[in-house]
């Protein structure tokens, strides 16, 4: 079964786009892995709010509860 992005994650790989980020500028603003971030954007992994809040002010999103 596959696994629907959240509509959080598609705000994050809009607002990476937009502002030219790539998962390697969100590592080193959150100190998490790219492949850690990728599988928190993506839905893959079920995480922590907090960290949630760490990609969220790094990106400058909004958190939307889907």
């Amino acid at each position: 079964m596959k696994k629907e992005i959240p509509e959080w994650g598609k705000q994050c790989k809009v607002k990476m786009i937009l502002s030219g980020m790539t998962l390697q500028d969100v590592s080193d603003i959150t100190g998490y892995s790219r492949t850690y971030i990728s599988a928190v954007i993506n839905g893959r992994m079920i995480v922590p709010q907090e960290t949630i809040k760490r990609i969220t002010a790094a990106l400058k999103v909004s958190i939307d509860n889907d």
